[in-house]
């Protein structure tokens, strides 16, 4: 648990609220600062609204540059407040926005002239005591980071004309914000994938699972290690015909895909349950998360996007936590119609928020108008901090609700149009923002973070005054990953060291790999020459595309520009590139050296193969598989020596980068890449091992499918973009292996990880596309039909 410092306030204090509407100003290079604070806060500590007035002396004016600032100087990793122009001998006022927040640590304003420097160069406005929250970063109880609308894109769809160009290197952003800053633990608002339609009609989108691939591999690959928590957007639901003629057809298919690969909360029976909405309890305070999930499809304006069973969940768990002394964070997708935050309540823009013309967003409206005491927090518009729709209780009538921007793009407005046409999106590679949350005992801090900078956004940083306290003791423990296990645990215990606020340069985010059919690499039968580049000199370093000499991010991008046809490279150059051992350069080349890079791997697989004099023939089968899950019949014991385990290790979290948002892998690869002794490092490991045995079924994996129609003959097939199938049509043939609900029951072995949909039918009728998982004993039950082909929903076989 994060130290508490108890604040003694003396006589002081008497003085400074004298004093506070007005400011006690301080003077450098003959200009002044004072702040008046104003709003139904003006009183309270931590409440940043009001205004800021810089006074030039003569000839001193110009353009003064506001930042927060204590006795050292500037706050790192925070951008400027904002910017004033003054004429010389005259004032100019910053009006800071309502309900933005004092950073914790900040004692004072300082205002520049030129670029920020040494506070003997500003004009220093000392903030009163009694509006201090009281508390540094140090204090925190515990940190998080909130992040929505990743929308990671198949480049398959989007090549040349995508909304979100940059949706890879946004995630990158995001992951590497919540490590440098030290977050706790992660949460997520959803549409962490575009899943936008792949046909005329918007159904049987093979993209799925290559897109959710790619959002844990960026994940894995970056040096983020805590847990990670999501809930389900609408794109996650994309369910309709076509946009003049939609339906709410089988959204279920969407959910469970979403329970088959999200985090939920780490446990197995939430995951067997089937349910998208799910509840984690903060393991340092007692504090309440709960996740919510639209249960109606992508229109969300159309819909009843809540089933009654789960709005009697939360009914059942705000009841309970009303007067408990404890936070409660509610993670809920989508914004309310001229309601809360999120877009403009006067004339909306954006065309398919929740309506209360819904039965069951009318019931969601009237829980967070009876329990007050919740922080929602939701994403889907995208709209950019600075709008400034981000914060709204609904002048004191509901929960408070906190509009998340967006991760993979964000979007501005323009004033002169109206509704949906007045949105613009963000294309640029800067166009990236998120939350960075501090937890203290008397206020929750929401900071606005440009990621691509990793600095804080002041007038994006919002207060919200909450209390809560820590446990006596501290659950801090990691949970068991047997079922038993409670939701209420986590496996991060808090940290003790402030959040990291330093400036991350463009140049420092990593350039996450651009996405392939999953199964290419281990589908590849072309033999890998085994031959050096002709012109490169002994040692060679493999990888160095860019020829500077060393393995680096740059190789990478040489690589992914090349695949592009952005670039062309010479035959050198593709010759030293391709580092998986196979014939021809891949994406799965630039993969590599990305592990490498990141420590999950000592040697690229083309050095494994020159190491040896017998070269490794089952690279990219079974020894360091990136882009497909080929799980081991049986986790390996932890190794006796600590050389070992650490091998072990590396090629557990390479090969099962599919479990990279649950909370057992996040404790492996924290404990992996801080460099863990023996004994931390056996305990993650042996904790992960007991995961994947709970959650994989080995190298096969069996799938069910209930007759319903009995066919004398069930046939399957399976495949993955890019032309890899199980065979011809119909597929592989069934064997019958009991029954449930009075239907014979058959089954069908198939790799796993090798296949992203599959296909049940006897030779002429058939399901549709049905997205294949990745856990054991799954089944599917005809539900429906659509367009001639027969819908399918999910069931857990012996259960």
């Amino acid at each position: 648990m994060k130290k508490l410092i108890a604040v003694l306030l003396c006589a002081a204090v008497l003085i400074t609220a004298f004093v506070m509407a007005s400011g006690v100003p301080a003077s450098a290079v003959n200009a002044t600062v004072t702040y008046a604070f104003t709003g139904a806060n003006a009183n309270d500590p931590g409440f940043a609204q009001g205004n800021i007035t810089v006074s030039a002396g003569a000839g001193e004016g110009g353009t003064y540059d506001l930042y927060w600032a204590d006795d050292s100087g500037v706050l790192t990793g925070s951008k400027a407040i904002g910017s004033v122009n003054v004429a010389s001998a005259a004032s100019a006022v910053f009006v800071m926005p309502a309900y933005t927040a004092i950073p914790a640590g900040a004692t004072k304003v300082a205002a520049f002239k030129g670029s920020a420097g040494a506070l003997s160069n500003a004009a220093v406005y000392d903030i009163p005591q009694n509006k201090l929250i009281g508390h540094t970063p140090d204090d925190a109880l515990y940190t998080f980071a909130a992040f929505s609308d990743f929308h990671i894109a198949s480049n398959e769809y989007d090549v040349g004309y995508s909304k979100y160009p940059y949706d890879e290197q946004h995630e990158a952003d995001a992951w590497k914000m919540a490590s440098l800053r030290k977050a706790d633990f992660v949460v997520t608002t959803g549409d962490h994938i575009n899943n936008q339609r792949h046909d005329s009609q918007g159904g049987n989108n093979d993209l799925y699972a290559e897109e959710w691939n790619t959002y844990l591999r960026v994940l894995a690959d970056s040096d983020y290690t805590g847990p990670v928590y999501e809930a389900i957007g609408n794109h996650e639901l994309w369910n309709y015909d076509t946009e003049s003629q939609y339906r709410g057809r089988d959204w279920k298919t969407g959910s469970d895909c979403f329970v088959q690969v999200s985090g939920l909360s780490g446990k197995v029976e939430d995951y067997n349950s089937g349910k998208a909405y799910f509840e984690v309890t903060e393991p340092v305070t007692g504090d309440h998360f709960l996740f919510m999930s639209l249960e109606g499809g992508f229109y969300t304006d159309r819909v009843d996007e809540f089933t009654d069973s789960q709005l009697t969940w939360l009914e059942n768990k705000l009841k309970a936590y009303q007067n408990d002394g404890k936070n409660t964070f509610i993670m809920e997708h989508a914004n309310f119609e001229k309601w809360g935050a999120g877009d403009r309540t006067d004339v909306p823009v954006y065309d398919i928020p929740l309506k209360d013309t819904k039965q069951a967003t009318a019931k969601l409206k009237a829980l967070l108008q009876t329990y007050k005491n919740a922080v929602v927090i939701t994403g889907h518009t995208h709209f950019k901090f600075s709008l400034q729709h981000n914060y709204s209780n609904n002048n004191n009538t509901s929960s408070l609700i906190i509009h998340n921007s967006s991760v993979g793009g964000i979007r501005d407005m323009n004033p002169n149009k109206v509704g949906p046409d007045a949105r613009i999106n963000d294309k640029s590679r800067e166009g990236t923002e998120g939350y960075f949350i501090e937890v203290y005992d008397n206020a929750t801090i929401f900071y606005g973070v440009d990621l691509y900078k990793n600095e804080v956004i002041p007038t994006a940083t919002y207060i919200v005054a909450q209390t809560t306290s820590a446990l006596n003791p501290p659950e801090t423990e990691a949970p068991s990953s047997e079922a038993e296990s409670t939701a209420a645990e986590s496996t991060a215990a808090p940290s003790t060291a402030a959040p990291s606020t330093g400036e991350s340069s463009a140049a420092e985010s990593t350039e996450a790999a651009s996405t392939e059919e999953s199964s290419t690499a281990a589908e590849s039968t072309e033999a890998a020459s085994s031959e050096e580049p002709s012109s490169t000199a002994a040692p060679v370093v493999w990888g160095d595309v860019d020829g500077d000499g060393v393995l680096g991010i740059l190789d990478t991008t040489a690589i992914q520009q090349e695949l592009a046809h952005l670039v062309t490279l010479t035959d050198d150059q593709i010759a030293i590139g391709k580092v998986s051992g196979e014939a021809t350069l891949s994406i799965l080349d630039a993969t590599y050296i990305q592990h490498k890079l990141a420590h999950l791997i000592e040697r690229l697989p083309i050095e494994e193969k020159f190491a040896s004099t017998s070269a490794r023939q089952d690279i990219g089968n079974d020894g360091y598989e990136i882009v497909a899950v080929t799980a081991a019949a049986e986790p390996e014991p932890a190794g006796s020596d600590l050389s070992t385990l650490r091998t072990q290790a590396q090629t557990a979290l390479t090969k099962y980068y599919l479990l990279a948002s649950y909370p057992q892998y996040a404790a492996l690869k924290k404990a992996y890449k801080e460099n863990a002794g023996y004994d931390d490092l056996s305990a993650a490991y042996t904790e992960f091992n007991q995961a994947v045995r709970d959650f994989y079924p080995g190298d096969n994996i069996d799938v069910y499918f209930e007759n319903d129609k009995s066919w004398s003959v069930v046939k399957a097939y399976c495949y993955a973009p890019g032309g890899v199938n199980n065979g011809s049509w119909p597929g592989q043939t069934c064997s019958k292996v009991g029954a449930r609900n009075g239907k014979d029951v058959y089954k069908v072995t198939v790799p796993l990880g090798k296949y992203s949909y599959i296909i049940f039918n006897n030779g002429s009728a058939q399901t549709v596309n049905l997205a294949l998982g990745i856990t054991k004993n799954q089944g599917y039950y005809i539900d429906g039909e659509y367009s001639g082909k027969y819908l399918a929903k999910q069931f857990v076989y012996g259960k």
